[in-house]
């Protein structure tokens, strides 16, 4: 954990401070940015005007607006696809401890979006998402221990971690990831889980069913 937080820390040097707690005000424009981006108003420019209060809420120190503008960047909502924008912003809401924003970092690293992909930073962050209780943060843990990407590879703590995040994400490819990771103790279980990977759409669980 020791190094965690020094990894962390050195990749937080040098970010802007936000202050402590982010004024009323920002949360009048945070909502204003989700009802244009909600597509009530049906105008021509929702969109763009979304981004535009989370951008005004996010540069007075909103986080979950920081979050919102590392979205749209990534995926171009409104403005202009710019990955290194979404990191930017990923890396603000990271900064002040938001765990989806500490997701996000992790996801960058590991898919290389707005920076070099490197799965050991990548597995850095998904941990201190993880330990700040995000349960994503432990389903991407489990698939990278599972395959020894980025990290040293750990078949049982990927188990546990599955076991852990499954109940709640109920993601069709980490049941046939543990599928696979149980077979040879309760291959009865495995079916199991692959059968309920395959109704809900997974294709690679549908085809082992028929071998």
């Amino acid at each position: 954990m020791r190094r965690v937080s020094i990894a962390c820390g050195m990749l937080l040097a040098g970010m802007p401070h936000v202050q402590a707690e982010p004024a009323r005000i920002t949360w009048e424009w945070y909502n204003t940015a989700e009802v244009y981006q909600s597509g009530k108003l049906k105008g021509h420019d929702d969109l763009r005007l979304s981004a535009h209060y989370f951008r005004l809420a996010a540069d007075k120190g909103n986080t979950a607006a920081a979050y919102k503008l590392g979205e749209i960047y990534e995926n171009g909502i409104g403005v202009t696809r710019d990955p290194v924008l979404a990191f930017d912003w990923y890396m603000r809401a990271a900064a002040r401890n938001d765990k989806h924003g500490q997701l996000k970092i992790g996801w960058c690293y590991q898919k290389g979006i707005g920076v070099e992909v490197d799965p050991r930073i990548a597995a850095i962050w998904y941990r201190v998402s993880a330990d700040n209780d995000n349960i994503w943060a432990y389903h991407m843990l489990a698939f990278m221990l599972a395959d020894g990407e980025g990290v040293k590879k750990d078949v049982a703590l990927a188990i546990r971690y599955l076991e852990l995040s499954l109940p709640k994400t109920k993601d069709h490819w980490a049941k046939w990831k543990l599928a696979q990771l149980v077979a040879g103790d309760d291959p009865t279980r495995a079916k199991e889980l692959l059968k309920e990977a395959a109704a809900a759409g997974n294709v690679q669980a549908a085809a082992e069913l028929k071998q």
